[in-house]
């Protein structure tokens, strides 16, 4: 059965230019961006329900999706941890890993095939190709298109080598609710997966008010800033605010958050989401490159610019090459120069974030991506440019150290914080650094 073993599949030219300084580690690295985190993970919302309880509620539903017998997948907490609830993959025998070649066949987009394998089921729009006659209840084989040439609505056997097998659905919509000329797209669970090749257990998206699916390293990254009620916080790339409504949660909703974002469409999907349940947040639609006043008034505004020193902690989990994200079966960035613009805009984000902190301020950088010249070498330049920032050991910790580089002292490389292959836990990429500014 064919699997990829590198995202950069038909682009060795970006796959080149992405590792030339980690070189020694380029096939397990490449590997594992392509294989699927195991474990699934959500973060309780403590100001709303208990752990316990919500653990209650996804043994029920746990034990309703996996009856007569069969082994639910167990679900435990993490102790540095205590809003974290895991779900444990499912037993080996209980991953189906080989087609069934009686089924017919659905295709779907690698986008759509990597969140298969964490769990999801196919939504109408997702569904690329489903063969002619496939009934409803009907269980079919469900693969993602590598290669990119299934046509949609492709009424035959789509045949390419470069098709990855995901697992087993069950279908809930016929084609011709899929693929019609209404004006109104079909919307709804298409395929209901029953299995996947990952083990991962295939729930859909089981987020509530109460509960929230989130990466682990994402959830680590709020407990590395550490805020405190009553404070002024400041989230400088907030949507879609899952970490600001996490950093809301941690101070018992006491203090300010102020969450930015320079996209209207997507702070308006997280004020939808956060509706009236935090006082403390406070988001706008602004750049936060430019979220430094050019007056030096002393007064704290409630909308920005803001002044200098305005801000006790902040949090810049910046816009980033987002190669981290894991299962990639496709890289989407195409070309290097895309690759190379995000230091210049992380270095323009963390000139502003430098400023706004107060003496004695603490400030988290974090991206979700695996390159050094996104991770280690913005915390050196962030060094050497501004010297009152010193590192501080990002704990709690559940990934390694930071990969060694030149300008970078071996102490200060086991502060940092980085989610990658041979990590204990087996997640998705991610760096975090914590800075304190003297």
């Amino acid at each position: 059965m064919f699997y990829p073993k590198t995202p950069f599949l038909s682009n060795s030219l970006l796959e080149a230019e992405i590792l030339k300084v980690n070189s020694a580690a380029v096939s397990q690295l490449l590997e594992w961006l392509c294989r699927t985190p195991r474990v699934t993970t959500y973060r309780v919302n403590r100001l709303r329900t208990n752990v316990d309880t919500h653990k209650a509620q996804l043994e029920e539903h746990l034990a309703r999706r996996y009856p007569c017998g069969q082994q639910a997948p167990r679900i435990y907490g993490l102790a540095d941890l205590p809003e974290v609830l895991c779900i444990a993959p499912l037993e080996a025998e209980l991953a189906l890993s080989v087609p069934d070649p009686t089924l017919k066949e659905v295709i779907v987009d690698t986008s759509c095939g990597a969140a298969l394998l964490r769990g999801a089921h196919i939504y109408a729009p997702g569904v690329m190709a489903m063969e002619s006659n496939t009934q409803l209840q009907e269980c079919v084989n469900v693969y993602a298109d590598l290669a990119g040439k299934c046509k949609r609505g492709m009424t035959t056997r789509y045949e390419n080598s470069e098709k990855v097998y995901v697992g087993v659905g069950k279908v809930l919509m016929q084609r011709y609710q899929l693929y019609n000329d209404k004006d109104e797209a079909p919307t709804g669970i298409a395929v209901e997966m029953q299995s996947n090749v990952s083990g991962v257990p295939s729930l859909g998206d089981l987020s509530s008010a109460d509960a929230l699916l989130q990466n682990l390293p994402s959830i680590v990254c709020v407990r590395v800033l550490d805020p405190q009620p009553g404070e002024r916080i400041l989230d400088m790339c907030a949507a879609p605010g899952n970490k600001t409504t996490h950093i809301a949660e941690l101070m018992g909703d006491q203090g300010c958050v102020v969450a930015l974002d320079n996209s209207a469409s997507r702070v308006r999907g997280m004020l939808g989401k956060l509706g009236n349940n935090y006082r403390s947040i406070q988001a706008h639609v602004f750049d936060s490159t430019k979220a430094v006043a050019a007056s030096s008034d002393s007064s704290c505004p409630a909308a920005p610019p803001f002044p200098c020193a305005s801000f006790d902690r902040i949090l810049l989990d910046a816009p980033c090459s987002g190669l981290g994200n894991r299962p990639q079966l496709l890289c989407s960035i195409k070309q290097a120069k895309i690759l190379k613009s995000y230091p210049n805009i992380q270095r323009r984000l963390l000139a502003q974030a430098v400023q706004l902190l107060r003496p004695g301020g603490i400030l988290v950088y974090s991206t979700c991506t695996v390159t050094e010249a996104e991770c280690e070498s913005i915390v050196t330049w962030a060094l050497r440019k501004y010297p009152e920032l010193r590192l501080l050991d990002a704990t709690p910790r559940y990934g390694g150290p930071g990969l060694p580089l030149p300008d970078l002292e071996t102490a200060q490389s086991k502060l940092l914080q980085r989610f990658g292959p041979g990590n204990d836990l087996d997640t998705v990429g991610f760096f975090i650094a914590k800075f304190q500014k003297d």
